[in-house]
């Protein structure tokens, strides 16, 4: 009797949620597959030749993938990625002269925008 009981309740159960089920539409969604232009140097606690090195990497990595996105034309990737690891060690040697902001802050973002 249980069993019928719990298998009556399932049912009425599943005839009410169905009908809103059924009424959701699906609908295209556009994806597009496009390489990362923003980088993440966590650097407190790091040697500053090791920041400076990953700083170095990483902005020609965003400006590689600007031009790969067509975001940028091939002829700026070396402006590009000059001017974003210019920007990114004067942000960071700001941070190491004000060691107050500095815990606060203890990333630099590269980004080819």
């Amino acid at each position: 009797m249980k069993t019928l009981v719990t298998t009556l309740a399932a049912a009425a159960m599943l005839a009410v949620l169905a009908p809103a089920a059924s009424a959701q539409n699906v609908s295209e969604v556009d994806v597009t597959a496009r390489a990362p232009t923003q980088v993440r140097i966590e650097w407190a606690g790091r040697p500053k030749a090791a920041v400076k090195r990953e700083v170095h990497v990483a902005a020609g990595t965003v400006c590689r993938n600007a031009v790969v996105n067509r975001d940028l034309e091939v002829g700026d990737l070396r402006w590009c990625s000059r001017k974003s690891e210019a920007k990114a060690l004067k942000r960071y040697a700001a941070l190491l002269q004000h060691a107050g902001y500095a815990s606060s802050t203890p990333a630099i973002v590269l980004s080819a925008r």
